[in-house]
């Protein structure tokens, strides 16, 4: 099943780069970001690559790498994120294939594909893309940093060729049918991130890809302090859709699993009486 799945996930991906190497319609813009986080040397980090300005009409194909200095940090492992659904191994046909490639030191390939015509399993929403986890190398010293980088997969622009690709693809595609089917792409931008090495006396902390400040976990509405007033601000969210900015969605996800939902909206509750403390991991 997960090899069948994969082998028709880059039959999308190959159908959506051949149609943007063509004069084809361009659709709205969305932005990959990845996180600016701290951590000391020796220690582990998780860092997010999160999607925002996702068009309604949704993602069902997307390609891009992440670099970084491996002499700086490693790179352990990375999973899906909230915004990316159903996991491929779930049996359904229509369900989306998400993959990643941790084999080139330095880079982090991602390929995200629904291998049928199905919206229900599009990336409709923002958020939380993948998470990557890693460690900052033992000898790192205070100060050092490694970019991380939203980049284009170096690869032929179509089996045989000597072109290599330098773009990022981001698109839909409806209809099983590459005949008939219709292909949009979406303009991307991006915006980089890094991992800083902090010294023994200083906080890890993650920041806003923005670059406005930490993440305070729980304060939703932004004002500085973990209120019940942030708890009624994403219910509000996730009910009505309630505008929240992308910080006070990172704030919202206390249990960081990469989406906010209700259960973090009961723990800021239970944060505000004193019965946890935030993040809970």
């Amino acid at each position: 099943m997960r090899v069948r799945k994969m082998i028709a996930a880059l039959a999308a991906v190959s159908m959506l780069t051949a149609f943007s190497a063509q004069a084809v319609m361009a659709a709205d813009a969305i932005t990959i970001s990845a996180e600016k986080v701290k951590a000391k040397a020796g220690a582990e980090f998780t860092l997010n690559i999160d999607m925002s300005g996702v068009p309604a009409e949704g993602i069902s194909v997307c390609e891009f790498a992440v670099t970084y200095d491996p002499s700086v940090v490693t790179v352990s492992g990375v999973t899906a994120g909230g915004i990316v659904g159903t996991p491929d191994d779930s049996g359904m046909d229509g369900a989306p294939t998400f993959g990643s490639d941790t084999a080139t030191e330095g880079m982090v390939t991602f390929t995200y594909a629904v291998v049928q015509d199905d919206a229900a399993y599009y990336i409709t929403k923002d958020g939380t893309f993948a998470t990557i986890t890693g460690k900052v190398a033992e000898g790192a010293e205070a100060g050092m940093e490694s970019p991380i980088k939203i980049v284009a997969i170096e690869r032929p622009v179509t089996e045989g060729s000597t072109e290599m690709n330098d773009s990022i693809y981001a698109g839909r595609i409806d209809g099983n049918d590459p005949s008939t089917a219709v292909v949009t792409t979406y303009d991307v931008t991006v915006a980089d991130g890094s991992v800083t090495v902090v010294g023994e006396g200083e906080t890890q902390a993650t920041d806003d890809t923005s670059g406005d400040g930490d993440t305070l976990y729980g304060d939703v509405d932004e004002d500085g302090a973990v209120k019940m007033v942030d708890m009624i601000l994403l219910n509000k969210y996730l009910m009505i859709g309630e505008p929240v900015t992308p910080q006070g969605l990172k704030n919202a996800d206390v249990n960081c699993d990469g989406e906010p939902d209700q259960g973090d909206a009961l723990n800021i509750l239970r944060s505000v009486i004193g019965l946890v403390e935030l993040p809970i991991k």
